[in-house]
């Protein structure tokens, strides 16, 4: 049967086979065009054809029900999907936009290929990978798109990439529809098998018999393919690895194509296995420098430490133009401002009922600010807040009061559930790796409550805790997400969101990852008693050495170790370190190498003496733990060894008990040491010190 003229014909394009093979010359209806062939034999007088059909598309049938249908950009599970706002994120869509739409390159310079989209958690990635797929699905090139999610098992890992890709691209490229059908009608359990051999079967191959099909009738190639006009290298060499040139990049090579078609995969990381995230750029990046395939790719993730490993290979790295969601390039704090005006003004329209009463403008200017503030360059933010304020149940203007904390939520309700959920997954899959994230948390939020000390400290006091910088590295390697690029130690610690900081604090929030500042300083403390306990450079772990000006460091805990152990919540593990720590050892660690003045030891013991008074007492107060070398130097006293002498200075009990809040420790211990120095001792001759004791 062969119909030419009614639409509503349900057959598809056949397979042809010759002697029993499939044919890809289909020579006996050349010319022919608009008709389909239903189910019949034909035979072919003096060239013994016999062309047998299919029923209908059983192959691509096959291949559908081994795709992820709600992976699709226009998929009805992603519905809505998320999309940029109008007047936002102009700058780089435009630029994505005239990467897709531009003629191909000759050759391969290092950005015409792949691009990579990158940036934290809720920074908007997958609306601008959705507004681009819209736009190219319109304008005709978009081949294929998947994106993954974390919670949908169809496309949380790489099983139906490609087997999803090959269906978009069997009906966006008509070129490609009977040979992929084919290849899947003769082997079937190609659905089942490895994911380069999908891309080589479903792919690679396919593109390969066109144009060995198109080459073999002299035509020139379709709208989808042709010679750039600067290389004899035909498509076919190109596929199969055999051009002019040893090279891929060799600049002889043409691009065969008159547009490229565009493929897009989104949330690369939400792929469950960051092993299988390093195999999918792998099969990409050989298909790309090796068979020259006819399309551009973008992928967006975020930069999770194996994404960004393969990202930043040599190989990869000559193909692909890195693309950072940076708030400086992109003004992305202007725009959330434009997108919450824009937003506020939708509200005030659908709420005007219940609106009535409040005041105008709404929200204020200064409103506006502290969200902008808050969404620290991020779109995730002013999206679930606009969410919880835009309900039909609410009056907007106290959803907004909520958000800002000028009123306690209603009931149970939060305003930031949805961020909330991103955190939490996140938390969650750092946690199993690492048992020390919410002490390592913990800690960042109480050092970044006084601004003017320097990230790096915190870092190298992170690290002298635990050993070496590279085992920092792999406690937070899940939570590149969070902090600002390109890591979370280069970044020295700081978070890329201010609403993280809010999400840790609040125990209703982030439940099991509640972070009590106490806690917090629990830790730091922990951390001073490590590089007091060091004794110096020489005992530092070489990995901080080499990195990090260690005076700052050893100033640092010696400075704020009283602080911290008077604000920490006393934890057994600080404790018992407390109960083992060497208070003489301590002290003498800065004096060991080389001879003070007895003024500056006087000056610092009187500096050191009071820390320990404050320590001591708050531990007794707080926790009914007297810790012993504590009491006896703050109490019975010490002894100061130096040649030829030796001083007992007996400190006074009555003050310890008093705990005389007004009192002034450090004039009183100044006095006391003072009176009862020899005085034939002057403050002006060096004299090494001992040591230290009770």
């Amino acid at each position: 049967m062969v119909n030419t003229k009614d639409p509503s014909t349900s057959y598809l394009p056949t397979t042809l086979f010759v002697n029993g093979n499939q044919a890809n010359h289909f020579w006996m209806f050349s010319g022919s065009h608009d008709f389909v062939i239903g189910r019949g034999t034909f035979n072919n007088a003096g060239r013994d054809v016999n062309i047998s059909t299919s029923d209908g598309e059983k192959g691509l049938h096959i291949l559908y029900a081994h795709t992820s249908p709600s992976a699709v950009f226009n998929a009805e599970a992603r519905f809505p999907p998320p999309l940029c706002h109008p007047g936002t994120r102009e700058g780089i869509l435009r630029e994505l936009n005239n990467w897709a739409n531009q003629d191909a390159p000759q050759v391969f310079p290092n950005d015409s290929i792949i691009r990579w989209l990158y940036g934290p958690a809720g920074a908007g990635k997958s609306a601008i990978a959705q507004s681009l797929a819209e736009a190219c699905a319109k304008a005709g090139i978009l081949a294929g798109s998947f994106f993954f999610w974390r919670s949908d098992s169809s496309r949380n890992n790489p099983a139906r990439l490609f087997t999803t890709l090959a269906f978009q691209i069997a009906t966006t490229m008509p070129e490609l529809r009977p040979i992929i059908n084919s290849v899947v009608v003769q082997n079937p359990s190609i659905v089942e098998s490895s994911i380069e051999v999908q891309l080589n079967e479903l792919l690679l191959q396919p593109l390969l018999k066109v144009q060995m099909h198109q080459e073999s009738l002299g035509k020139p190639p379709s709208s989808h393919w042709r010679n750039g006009g600067r290389s004899p290298t035909p498509f076919s060499s190109m596929l199969a690895g055999t051009g002019t040139s040893s090279s891929p990049l060799s600049l002889t090579r043409a691009r065969i194509m008159m547009r490229s078609q565009i493929i897009i995969i989104d949330g690369l990381d939400e792929c469950s296995d960051s092993r299988q995230q390093q195999r999918i750029l792998s099969i990409l990046e050989n298909a790309m420098h090796k068979h020259f395939l006819p399309f551009r790719i973008l992928i967006a993730s975020r930069p999770e430490p194996r994404i960004k490993e393969s990202f930043n290979s040599p190989q990869l790295r000559s193909i692909c133009r890195w693309m950072p969601l940076d708030d400086h390039l992109f003004q992305a704090s202007r725009e959330i401002q434009v997108f919450l005006q824009g937003k506020f003004q939708e509200i005030l329209q659908r709420h005007s009922h219940t609106m009535e009463h409040v005041p105008r403008p709404w929200p204020t200017d200064n409103q506006i600010d502290i969200l902008v503030t808050k969404a620290s360059g991020h779109f995730i933010y002013p999206s679930t807040v606009l969410k919880y304020i835009d309900d039909d149940g609410a009056v907007p203007a106290d959803r907004l009061d909520v958000v800002l904390g000028i009123q306690p939520p209603e009931g149970a309700e939060s305003p930031f559930a949805e961020l909330d959920a991103l955190y939490h997954q996140i938390l969650l899959a750092a946690h199993k790796k690492s048992t020390k994230l919410v002490h390592i948390l913990g800690a960042i939020i109480v050092y970044q409550m006084d601004n003017t000390n320097k990230g790096e400290v915190l870092v190298h006091l992170l690290a002298a805790e635990m050993k070496s910088l590279g085992a920092l590295r792999a406690a937070l390697s899940g939570l590149h997400s969070l902090f600002n690029g390109p890591s979370p130690v280069e970044s020295s610690l700081r978070f890329c969101h201010a609403s993280f900081g809010d999400f840790l604090s609040d125990n209703k929030r982030s439940l099991h990852f509640y972070i009590n500042k106490s806690d917090g300083h629990d830790y730091l403390a922990q951390c001073c008693l490590s590089i007091i306990e060091l004794g110096g450079p020489k005992d530092f772990p070489q990995s901080l050495t080499l990195e990090f000006d260690h005076v700052e460091l050893e100033n640092y805990a010696r400075s704020y170790w009283a602080n911290h152990h008077t604000h920490a919540c006393g934890t057994a593990q600080l404790l018992s370190r407390l109960d083992t720590f060497n208070v003489y050892s301590a002290f003498l660690t800065q004096y060991r190498l080389q001879p003070a003045f007895i003024s500056s030891i006087v000056w610092s013991l009187c500096d050191f003496l009071p820390k320990i008074f404050t320590i001591q007492a708050h531990f007794k107060s707080k926790h009914n733990k007297v810790l012993q070398h504590f009491l006896e130097i703050s109490t019975i006293g010490f002894s100061i060894i130096m040649p030829d002498l030796e001083i007992h200075i007996r400190l006074s009990a009555d003050l310890y008990s008093a705990q005389n809040p007004t009192l002034d420790l450090f004039s009183w211990i100044m006095q006391c040491i003072t009176s009862q120095l020899p005085s034939r001792l002057t403050f002006t001759n060096p004299i090494p010190l001992y040591h230290l004791r009770h």
